[in-house]
């Protein structure tokens, strides 16, 4: 009986090891881009939890370097504007404009880091790629979802990219125009990446589910 027990408790182990193998065989790796706007991300956040001045800068230089503009080709159906709670805890933004002018204000007078923002002013206003990848950012309230709709092409990697203010879990869920299940990332953190190829051109559903108790500001990216 013992034999039989341990047996099954090898199998068990040997097929999560072969399912966790085929999970991280369909998440390819991210570009160079894709890196880059976790690393704004990051620094962004980073920027306004502990008024870290360069680090709104930097995030500020790294999504105009990637020409990171916001567009219109995913409309989201259920977003709310951001409650007020003192639960929250993170922070972030991929606004140019706004990194650099909540920069300034943290800044105050000194003459140093103000030099530091006005070069970086400069700098963005010259370097803003044309045509970049787009993204949206928004509100995800408590145990509640987001959708977009979005087209992608046949036979053509799709993929889509949610990073959270890491105050939540976020789930992400990708069905098709007949609502099949294409991929999911559904792990116990805010960051999820879903990619596949689609088999026909068309419209797919992407969902953001908020598993935690406060609203979580995320960034969504499309390829």
């Amino acid at each position: 009986m013992k034999k039989f027990f341990a047996m099954a408790a090898m199998l068990l182990s040997l097929t999560a090891a072969s399912a966790q193998e085929q999970k991280e065989e369909l998440k390819a790796p991210l570009s160079e881009t894709d890196n880059n706007l976790q690393l704004a991300v990051q620094l962004s956040r980073y920027g306004y939890a502990n008024k870290s001045v360069l680090s709104l800068v930097e995030a500020a230089r790294i999504v105009k370097a990637n020409g990171f503009e916001q567009g219109t080709r995913s409309v989201s159906e259920g977003r709310t504007e951001a409650p007020a709670t003192d639960q929250k805890q993170g922070q972030i933004s991929l606004d140019a404009a706004k990194l650099l002018a909540d920069a300034k204000e943290l800044a105050g007078k000194d003459k140093t880091l103000l030099a530091v923002i006005k070069a970086a002013e400069e700098d963005a206003a010259t370097r803003g790629a044309v045509g970049g990848p787009k993204y949206d950012v928004g509100n995800v309230s408590a145990y509640s979802s987001v959708t977009y709709r979005v087209n992608f092409r046949a036979s053509e990697l799709a993929q889509v990219i949610v990073i959270g203010d890491g105050d939540t879990d976020l789930d992400l869920y990708i069905y098709d125009e007949n609502g099949n299940l294409i991929a999911s990332d559904t792990d116990y953190t805010d960051r999820c990446v879903c990619q596949w190829y689609p088999r026909w051109t068309g419209t797919f559903r992407i969902v953001i589910r908020n598993r935690g108790r406060v609203y979580n500001h995320y960034v969504i990216r499309t390829n």
